[in-house]
């Protein structure tokens, strides 16, 4: 069933690689996208995702926090295989537009920005699988490019997301926390295996006055242990899919699993 959700107003801007959301008028789903985008409530994966999945502009529920849908409104742009895999697809050319927004050129997407606000100083635990279909070698990283994966994106701030998962030099997966140049803590010596799911866990407190601290892990290996500065002092927010700038080729990723609770971790003064 389709909860209907009175989407929450974000504010955000064009910095980099920096997500961007502004208020939405809710679009209805059409029959056409019901069909295609039906899941299979039968799944034992424990996390709900309420069908049909919205267009561009809707909103939904997964694990009872709040999502809406940023993206070209194409029937690729995203769909669901189950009640909790999503499949984001973006091709050359694809931006977002809204009554409110249109992305700049040199700019593709197809997101969901969650409407859960967390304070600075919360303990924001988030973990769920993530993968890159096989296709051609992403073309969009490099000086002035980006691919954008997953992020923390800040409350109507001028700035790069304070946390997000990149592919760099092509299939690289990084760990970025630069909220003007990228900060890369973490960088994949190897490229992505296509075609495969990684587990990710991330616990982190954002807090730009030293106290803050951000901790990843991959397939259960610790590759991210930082402490200290993180983000500007903002509320931030979960945004999940593919922001890029622009590139010829098509890319799309699937999530499952999807998960974020807050919780208290220790963080070493």
């Amino acid at each position: 069933m389709l909860q209907s959700v009175a989407p929450l107003a974000f504010c955000g801007f064009l910095v980099l690689h920096l997500g961007i959301s502004y208020p939405l008028a809710p679009i209805a789903t059409t029959a056409a996208n019901s069909a295609v985008n039906m899941v299979n409530e039968t799944s034992d994966h424990s996390a709900e995702i309420v069908r049909p999945f919205p267009a561009n502009g809707s909103t939904t529920s997964i694990d009872n926090n709040v999502y809406m849908t940023q993206s070209a409104d194409r029937s690729w742009s995203l769909n669901s295989f189950d009640a909790d895999t999503l499949r984001f697809e973006v091709r050359s050319g694809d931006r977002w537009v809204s009554s409110d927004w249109a992305d700049p050129v040199g700019v593709e997407r197809t997101e969901i920005a969650g409407q859960k606000l967390y304070p600075p100083g919360t303990q924001i635990d988030i973990v769920y699988d993530f993968m890159v279909e096989p296709g051609p070698r992403n073309s969009a990283s490099g000086p002035g490019h980006f691919l954008v994966v997953g992020q923390m994106h800040e409350y109507n701030v001028n700035k790069s997301p304070p946390f997000a998962v990149e592919m760099v030099s092509g299939d690289h997966m990084a760990i970025d926390i630069g909220t003007g140049i990228p900060v890369y803590l973490y960088v994949d010596p190897a490229p992505i295996q296509r075609g495969r799911y990684y587990s990710m866990k991330v616990q982190v407190k954002f807090d730009n006055n030293r106290n803050g601290a951000l901790r990843v892990w991959r397939d259960g290996v610790q590759i991210v242990d930082h402490h200290g500065s993180i983000g500007t002092g903002a509320e931030t927010y979960w945004k999940q899919g593919i922001y890029r700038s622009s590139a010829p080729e098509t890319i799309a990723v699937r999530f499952r699993g999807l998960k974020i609770t807050a919780a208290t971790m220790s963080v070493p003064r």
